[in-house]
């Protein structure tokens, strides 16, 4: 099992032991279909990386090209979500939509920092 999945896994653990405490013990504020948006992120920061890593073995142009589109889609694709949500249960969007974004937020700040490291270990051709 490579670092990146062990860590991943960890640090989900992590956020879905946060996401059941907050759940439980502010239960004006839960938060709905916590455990979509956690399986979300999870897959999709996995997915992300390993694209990430394997465009950053070919020219840096393509790397930069890669990154930058995929997060426009995957923002795209975020706000779809959201839309969906809205579509499919209106009393609780609100609640849904501040949940889904501070697991962006989160995520985000998971997944930078350990795909800086990773690029700046690899050799660069």
């Amino acid at each position: 099992m490579n670092t990146f999945f062990s860590r991943l896994i960890l640090f989900s653990l992590i956020v879905g032991v946060a996401d059941f405490a907050w759940n439980n013990f502010l239960p004006d504020k839960t938060i709905p279909e916590v455990v979509f948006i956690l399986t979300f992120f999870i897959a999709s920061t996995y997915i992300f990386h390993q694209l990430s890593l394997s465009y950053s073995k070919k020219k840096p142009q393509a790397f930069i090209r890669f990154y930058m589109a995929s997060t426009m889609i995957r923002m795209v694709l975020y706000v779809c979500i959201i839309a969906i949500y809205r579509l499919i249960d209106k009393s609780s969007v609100v609640s849904f939509t501040i949940g889904f974004f501070a697991h962006y937020i989160v995520f985000t700040i998971f997944e930078i920092p350990m795909l800086l490291k990773q690029l700046k270990s690899t050799p660069s051709e």
